[in-house]
């Protein structure tokens, strides 16, 4: 995630083109700092290496949800759209939002092999206007996690509220805090996963630690990135909030909305305690 605002691929400015200032005239090219990397997590290629690496199950459910709305689809957060992609396959409408433009440019080229046509929306999840209404807006895959503060969770939902449709529904997902990963030993790295270098360097190894700060009830992580011979050649923060399922609740309805149906995976079993996840279904209250 980058700077929080809007941008649409292919917006032009007028008469930016006559602005340009060389910077090292300025500043001297020895003194240009060198731009920071883009993290390995929001790195597309890297992303959907780590990410196929894992059995995820919630396409099937998402994809349903989609052709249920019977309208046009947001989905916030949409990384590489590996859940867009499919959704747009199965004729429906859909639009793409992600600050990340590494994630989206690897998007784009997905869904042009996969021969659909998206709009994807460079934009904070909680900084957009799109000028529309979606019968349906949904946010999978934890990513309501990385907003960790009340401001940005109740800026989140109220735009989410100013781009439903009449009887539209928000669908997200997140995980059921498990209280025994968020007490492990906090010095000791565990091995996460493997998946392959997109840059065909070999194996690449993710082990983690993390720090659980349960005053902000957010998993502080330290990942470490290894390839043989080059162990930990990038190492990463990655923090994230945890939603207790009674909090969870109560945060969904203090934003406005009423909580239709919770599930505790991606075949519908009704919520109970040793789920591993939190899949919401609400709507806006009138």
């Amino acid at each position: 995630m980058d700077v929080p605002g809007l941008s649409i691929a292919g917006l032009s400015v007028p008469g930016l083109s006559c602005v340009r200032i060389k910077l090292h005239e300025l500043v001297g090219e020895e003194t240009m700092p060198h731009p920071e990397p883009i993290p390995l997590y929001r790195d597309g290629r890297h992303y959907d290496e780590l990410i196929g690496s894992l059995a995820l199950p919630d396409a099937p459910f998402y994809v349903e949800e989609s052709k249920r709305a019977r309208g046009p689809v947001l989905e916030l957060a949409c990384g590489t759209g590996r859940l867009t992609i499919p959704i747009a396959q199965s004729g429906v409408e859909i639009v793409g939002l992600d600050q990340s433009a590494s994630m989206l440019a690897h998007a784009r080229t997905k869904a042009a092999e996969a021969g659909v046509n998206i709009a994807w929306v460079q934009a904070d999840c909680r900084q957009f206007d799109l000028g529309r209404k979606f019968a349906l807006i949904f946010m999978a895959f934890n990513s309501m996690q990385h907003l960790h503060d009340q401001a940005s969770l109740a800026a989140l939902f109220q735009n989410v509220r100013k781009h439903l449709a009449e009887g539209g529904r928000f669908v997200f997902d997140v995980f059921n805090p498990s209280l025994a990963i968020l007490n492990r030993d906090p010095s000791q790295r565990y091995l996460d996963r493997q998946y392959a270098d997109p840059d065909g360097r070999g194996t690449i190894t993710l082990e983690l630690t993390a720090v659980y700060d349960d005053a902000a009830q957010v998993n502080r992580m330290t990942w470490y990135f290894s390839l043989p011979g080059e162990k930990d050649f990038r190492v990463e923060q990655l923090h994230v909030r945890c939603f207790f399922p009674q909090e969870l609740d109560l945060l969904v309805r203090a934003n406005g909305f009423e909580s239709e149906e919770k599930f505790g995976n991606f075949e519908r079993k009704p919520f109970a305690s040793g789920d591993m996840k939190q899949v919401v279904v609400c709507k806006s209250r009138e």
